[in-house]
């Protein structure tokens, strides 16, 4: 017999990590299958998503922000604003304040398929997560403490 040198030998369903990337990658197929019905990928939506939410507070949002918001590192932000506005979701300009940047905004079009995206992506986590009951809000205060040990490394 091959020598398997896990803690969790004896039994893999005790690795948190194995058990969260299992969950994650049920979550995530469901999410990437319904985006793709109405014509977007994940991390587009996650883009779309997070123009949004700083619309709401902000007439003019850069490219950096979108990827701090999204935690997406900026090149690949980049590469997904291109695609979106190709497809006319995102619509890019010159900065009234700094002539030197660019401003990314929603075209309504854009805004469309967010709102059509929001109601998908918000449905499927109501069912995945309603499994958890009672602990779902406790679910999400762990996940953000993750979230946050994650960004002091």
């Amino acid at each position: 017999m091959k020598q398997f040198n896990s803690n969790f030998k004896e039994d893999s369903s005790q690795s948190i990590g194995l058990s969260f990337i299992k969950a994650y990658n049920n979550w995530h197929k469901k999410i990437k299958t319904e985006l793709a019905a109405i014509g977007i990928t994940h991390p587009q939506f996650v883009v779309l998503a997070s123009l949004g939410y700083l619309e709401q507070s902000k007439n003019e949002i850069k490219q950096i922000e979108i990827s701090k918001k999204s935690d997406i590192d900026v090149m690949t932000v980049s590469t997904i604003l291109k695609n979106l506005e190709k497809q006319q979701l995102i619509q890019r300009s010159h900065s009234k304040i700094d002539t030197r940047a660019k401003v990314v905004m929603l075209t309504s079009i854009g805004r469309s398929k967010l709102n059509k995206a929001l109601k998908i992506v918000e449905q499927i986590d109501k069912l995945f997560f309603s499994k958890l009951g009672a602990n779902e809000e406790q679910f999400n205060a762990l996940l953000h403490l993750l979230t946050e040990e994650g960004n002091n490394d």
